[in-house]
């Protein structure tokens, strides 16, 4: 399957849709159920609803949805896998909720619908994020899993790097990655405006150092992936010929989102994670009320098919 096109649309837009699968994260964040409950408010259908989870997680049992343990990225395939070859027609809606999804998991998503050969001529899918109020960032954890994200990686030739992070409100984790890296080049992103303001003063204080050294700051406005996307095609073209190009985002989530989009549609792009493994910080994470939606529409397309 390859990308046919895609767009940044609005939830209300969504209606009288009838979606065959609802994917979604369930752990302990008061945010995971607003986009089904959206969803299901606006006059839609869905066949399927199912949840995945870690194994030990607190989640909660909700009527009609099924709960799937995921140990490991891999599972998150043969889930996919599993499910779609029950699947019949020729075109399906798919509504994948990554707000608290790990990275990894999203990203094997992405990868697996624009990498396998499915046997459907159109698949439309729904990647939606519900932004949380700000709650002050917790104690940072040891950086101990700097790497790329599972699932693609491509060997690196004798260029120099070029690095673009975008930066999250935890200390610490950005400044690793650029010790590690070593880039030739380093390019920092960060959202301002923000939902809240807050975010943007935690951003600027725990990353001062950062921001007083390097000079290639770019801000973009939180919930307009379209701006942002233009900001990092415009760099891929700058640097594309002359330099290895490594995203790390550590910042907001529909951030990551855009820049794993970019990977599979520019080969060059890689994408790299800081991790403290299963020691991580756990976030309550409360939505806004009433609850705020960033949405994109992506059609993935079997050029095989006619």
């Amino acid at each position: 399957m390859k990308v046919k096109y895609g767009k940044q649309t609005n939830i209300e837009s969504i209606v009288d849709q009838k979606i065959d699968i609802f994917l979604f994260a369930n752990n302990i964040e008061k945010r995971k159920l607003c986009s089904l409950k959206k969803i299901l408010s606006n006059n839609n259908t869905i066949q399927k609803t199912i949840s995945i989870y870690y194994p030990n997680s607190d989640i909660e049992h909700i009527e009609n949805v099924e709960n799937v343990i995921i140990d490991n990225h891999n599972e998150v395939i043969d889930l996919l896998e599993k499910e779609l070859s029950k699947i019949t027609k020729e075109e399906i809606v798919l509504f994948i909720d990554y707000s608290c999804m790990t990275k990894s998991w999203y990203y094997s998503i992405i990868l697996y619908l624009s990498n396998r050969s499915l046997p459907f001529k159109n698949i439309k899918t729904f990647f939606s994020y519900t932004p949380s109020i700000y709650s002050e960032p917790m104690s940072p954890k040891h950086n101990t899993d700097i790497q790329p994200l599972p699932g693609k990686y491509r060997i690196p030739d004798n260029k120099p790097k070029a690095l673009i992070v975008c930066l999250g409100y935890e200390q610490n984790k950005a400044q690793g990655i650029i010790d590690q890296l070593d880039p030739k080049l380093t390019y920092i992103f960060f959202t301002d405006p923000a939902l809240d303001p807050r975010f943007v003063e935690t951003i600027k204080s725990n990353n001062k150092n950062i921001l007083e050294r390097d000079k290639n700051i770019i801000t973009y406005p939180f919930d307009n992936l379209l701006y942002l996307e233009r900001e990092l095609t415009s760099l891929y073209y700058l640097l594309k010929d002359e330099y290895n190009i490594i995203i790390a985002p550590l910042g907001p989530k529909p951030f990551t989102f855009v820049a794993m989009m970019m990977s599979i549609i520019y080969d060059e792009i890689d994408i790299w994670r800081v991790g403290s493994g299963f020691d991580i910080n756990k976030y309550e994470r409360e939505p806004f009320e009433p609850s705020k939606f960033i949405v994109n529409e992506i059609i993935f397309e079997n050029s095989n098919i006619k």
